[in-house]
């Protein structure tokens, strides 16, 4: 029996901000995206275990981003932002 896995298979969950922020790269004020991507373990190319989960704040202009931990995260989806479709 051949048992076919990887791993890698990332999936995004986007949002936008609602209030823009200065990004001190570009000197633009834009509307930043704050982005939560999981990369799980496929098995028969099915994403079955998700294994890692990175969470970024970044420019929607030039691409500046800032890493954030779950709770900064969390936060800020709370304190305002909108569902955003790529």
């Amino acid at each position: 029996m051949i048992i076919i896995a990887g791993a890698g298979h990332p999936k995004s969950e986007k949002h936008i901000t609602l209030k823009t922020e200065y990004c001190s790269r570009c000197n633009n004020n834009s509307y930043w995206i704050l982005e939560k991507t999981r990369y799980h373990i496929t098995l028969f190319f099915i994403p079955t275990v998700p294994y890692k989960t990175d969470y970024l704040f970044y420019c929607s202009i030039c691409g500046n981003a800032i890493k954030l931990d779950k709770s900064e995260f969390e936060r800020k989806v709370e304190f305002g932002t909108r569902a955003y479709q790529q």
